[in-house]
């Protein structure tokens, strides 16, 4: 399983890139993104390490499942506030 998490999700942590597929050896199909935080987010998935679908905003309290997307990398950018997240992929 792959973990990630940051508690203090600041601009000069951003972007983050995750790289799922490195850490598991393949894409994760399952799992999901939490915003732990006050701020908000945009999150990117990519399927090949290399082309990253359409971002999207991630809000305070709210969590994105990740099951049957074949991820293979998350790119998650700073939102302007500082914020946290958690991840899980596997």
């Amino acid at each position: 399983m792959f973990n990630s998490e940051d508690t203090s999700f600041v601009a000069g942590d951003s972007p983050a890139t995750l790289d799922v597929n490195n850490y598991l050896g393949s894409n994760g199909n399952r799992g999901y993104v939490v915003n732990d935080g006050t701020g908000d987010f945009t999150v990117e998935i990519s399927h090949d390490g290399t082309t990253f679908m359409s971002d999207f905003t991630l809000k305070s309290g709210e969590s994105f499942d990740l099951t049957g997307l074949e991820v293979d990398s998350i790119r998650l950018t700073h939102g302007g506030t500082n914020s946290s997240y958690r991840i899980n992929c596997w």
